[in-house]
């Protein structure tokens, strides 16, 4: 049976980017068949308990005003798209929150901003995504400023991780569904230029697995011997100059995934990059379904 993301939950904090959040997920729930949950969370102590009847979610702590405005950016959207958008209030820790809702509700994808605003009523939760990438047991897209329709190209870097199965499957999952190329990538270092049959042999095959489920595929090696120049710059201008529309990476370094922080390459790939970025997590949940 073809699988899908059942549901894309959006963290919103009212800022100027909630609407191309929106509009991001949109696009992916359009194609993936998919329900959208617009959430928010917020951290005071003192909050009045309040159940809303016109939400399929319980949950406490949610003051009155807050619902207003979730309810009528709920309802805009779902008039302007024709798509049921939901929405939930929650109250505690920000990211343990969005991260513990999406494991509660079977979220398949989270799409979040980059950045915020913050008031004295307000979380930001640009500032929270980098938690929200390190903790989910799904894929979180991040976006900043540019909202795509459609992922014609998807940029797939590739280092020498072992855990690197559920990202090569999401990229076939979006592949099916948009009808992508996989552009896969190596950068070589002076640090790794030793291992550079290793990176090769490691690209062969995942082209090799790729077109054996029928998508295309691209395959290229680029050096980065300037030490002015990070890994992280270096896939986000090749992304720039090949037009790709999504970049694809996992979140944490592979050699010790288990660390509890974002690899530093993944995390600066996340922070600037103008194009959205979908984080895997080295995990099965990640790929439920798939």
């Amino acid at each position: 049976m073809e699988s899908k993301y059942d549901n894309i939950l959006i963290p919103v904090d009212f800022g100027r980017r909630t609407d191309i959040q929106i509009q991001q997920a949109y696009y992916l729930a359009r194609l993936m068949n998919s329900s959208m949950t617009l959430v928010h969370v917020i951290n005071q102590r003192n909050a009045i308990s309040y159940q809303d009847q016109q939400s399929s979610v319980s949950y406490v702590g949610a003051d009155e005003d807050i619902m207003v405005k979730i309810r009528r950016l709920a309802s805009h959207f779902s008039q302007k798209y024709s798509h049921d958008v939901d929405y939930a209030v929650l109250e505690g820790n920000v990211y343990e929150q969005i991260v513990d809702f999406a494991a509660r509700t079977h979220a398949r994808l989270i799409v979040m901003g980059k950045s915020g605003k913050t008031s004295p009523l307000q979380n930001s939760i640009g500032k929270y995504t980098a938690q929200v990438v390190r903790m989910a047991s799904c894929p979180v897209l991040t976006i900043n400023s540019i909202v795509k329709s459609s992922f014609d190209k998807i940029l797939l870097p590739l280092d020498l991780a072992k855990q690197i199965k559920n990202k090569i499957a999401v990229a076939v999952l979006f592949s099916r569904y948009y009808g992508s190329t996989i552009k896969l990538l190596t950068v070589i270092t002076r640090d790794n230029f030793s291992r550079e049959k290793e990176f090769a042999e490691k690209m062969s095959k995942t082209r090799e697995f790729l077109t054996e489920n029928n998508v295309a595929c691209t395959t290229e090696i680029i050096y980065n011997f300037s030490g002015n120049t990070t890994i992280a710059d270096r896939i986000i201008q090749y992304a720039s100059d090949t037009e790709s529309d999504l970049i694809m990476i996992m979140t944490q370094q592979e050699q010790d995934w288990r660390h509890t922080f974002v690899g530093s390459t993944a995390s600066n790939i996340i922070k600037n990059s103008q194009i959205p970025v979908i984080s895997i997590t080295p995990n099965d949940d990640a790929v439920r379904n798939i």
